[in-house]
């Protein structure tokens, strides 16, 4: 999968998530629902470029509002449409101020036989991480995202699941390379009881890369397993053979998997667990070699305190060097009521590398509040 922004904002605002009973603002129809949403933040960040050699540091201050759309209640098809703009601004380097939108849908139907999701989604990112850096610049993009996936039975005991979506990134610089990315994902799925499913399955994936990066092909053909490995483990798996053939050049293979768990602990604390080997791109049109390992831990310590946490590391190999990213966050989240909470979160990352100019470390401390009405 190709690298994505380092998302602080998204990430503190997923810890300080509303709760879903709060009252609408407006009733739509019979059976939709509109939501006035707002978020309010300020974070302390210690190398905002996240530059080895020449830290620059800075208090950010957003404001985020936005609107819900939330349609479907009590009926086979589900979703919610959602729109935000979020109004950015540096204390020091203001010429970083800067204001993005963020849109999307969601939506799903089960009848009980057949199941199916779509999802669509445009997003203005302003944010470097430890693939995109500019000196003393801000990588800014858009991320277009289009997805649709079917399931339904063949037979008391096999059901098929096929999907398509599209990855688009367009980035401001001319010196990153855009990309196209096509993934069309096939899963026949076998029931072993009527908790778990065996699946067998192919993955084909596309790339196209403007500039000097190199268009490639990618298959994977995997097993795996899903739903309940225990009463208090549920999640997916899968294990193949990935190989990538490039349009101008030779092939690559490794041995491919992801897999997400969650374990239930107690009423109160559950675990997840997520595991990942494939090939991706780079922003500057690299091919590369990512494995990913991650631990996050949620706590509802009362009915108005919650505590999640997080670790995570990303081994990335690239055509000229290999970069270990270590990750790790921890977020407090007080609900005043249904419509407004207030949150702080810790983040920590560190990336050391082969090459000396692509290591940093980044320290940032975000306090913050969110209103849904």
């Amino acid at each position: 999968m190709k690298h994505t922004a380092r998302t602080i904002l998204v990430s503190l605002s997923a810890g300080l998530g509303l709760s879903a009973g709060a009252a609408p603002f407006m009733a739509v129809g019979d059976n939709a629902e509109l939501f006035v949403t707002a978020a309010a933040q300020v974070q302390f960040d210690d190398n905002i470029y996240l530059d080895g050699t020449n830290e620059s540091d800075d208090t950010i201050m957003s404001f985020t509002p936005g609107v819900d759309l939330v349609f479907g209640k009590g009926s086979v098809t589900k979703g919610n449409a959602y729109y935000r703009e979020e109004i950015r601004r540096y204390s020091d380097n203001d010429n970083q101020d800067t204001e993005l939108s963020n849109l999307g849908v969601n939506s799903s139907y089960d009848n009980g036989v057949t199941k199916a999701d779509f999802n669509a989604s445009y997003a203005q990112v302003a944010q470097n991480d430890n693939d995109l850096r500019a000196t003393g610049s801000i990588v800014r993009r858009k991320l277009t995202n289009l997805g649709a996936k079917v399931e339904f039975g063949l037979s008391e005991k096999t059901s098929l699941a096929a999907g398509i979506s599209f990855d688009k990134t367009d980035y401001g610089p001319a010196s990153y390379s855009d990309s196209d990315i096509w993934n069309l994902p096939v899963d026949l799925y076998y029931k072993a009881n009527p908790k778990m499913d065996w699946s067998l399955g192919y993955r084909y994936r596309s790339t196209d890369l403007s500039g000097s990066g190199t268009d490639s092909t990618d298959h994977f053909v995997n097993v795996g397993a899903r739903g309940e490995f225990s009463p208090k483990l549920v999640g997916q798996v899968r294990v193949g053979l990935g190989q990538r053939s490039f349009d101008v050049g030779g092939d690559e293979t490794l041995l491919g998997f992801d897999g997400n768990l969650t374990y239930a602990f107690s009423e109160k604390t559950s675990y997840r667990f997520n595991l990942s080997n494939d090939f991706g791109s780079s922003g500057t049109g690299d091919s590369t070699e990512t494995f990913r390992i991650g631990l996050n831990a949620t706590n509802k310590m009362s009915e108005q305190w919650s505590f999640t946490g997080g670790l995570s590391l990303n081994k990335t190999d690239y055509p000229t060097r290999s970069d270990d990213f270590l990750e790790g966050q921890l977020a407090v989240t007080y609900t005043l009521n249904a419509m407004v909470n207030f949150g702080a979160s810790y983040t920590y990352r560190d990336n050391g590398s082969d090459s000396a100019a692509a290591e940093f470390t980044n320290t940032v401390f975000a306090f913050g509040a969110n209103i849904r009405y």
